[in-house]
């Protein structure tokens, strides 16, 4: 049986990018079938909210390290490779939601 993924979306302030690409998130892990819990937060929260997390999606670059899996999803704010993105994104959830 398939788990529920953990997912936090963050970007600078945990409101504006974050909320836009997580409508995007939504809609792939509901296409492709995939159980989850969505959180968004701020950047400056993101190394203690990963924690609890299964997967970690972005809207800026993220230096820092996590024990994670992480990726960005800027493409699903600027529009640029996002039909990409969410293959990619839908793959990386089912790899999850079967481990």
């Amino acid at each position: 049986m398939a788990k529920r993924v953990r997912i936090i979306v963050a970007c600078g302030s945990g409101v504006a990018t974050s909320t836009l690409a997580s409508q995007d998130v939504i809609s792939v892990a509901e296409e492709y079938g995939v159980d989850y819990t969505l959180n968004k937060c701020s950047m400056v929260q993101l190394p203690s909210m990963s924690q609890t997390a299964d997967l970690v999606l972005t809207t800026n670059n993220y230096k820092g390290d996590l024990d994670t899996p992480h990726m960005s999803v800027m493409g699903f704010v600027t529009g640029i490779g996002k039909d990409k993105l969410r293959q990619t994104l839908g793959d990386k959830l089912v790899e999850i939601a079967n481990s």
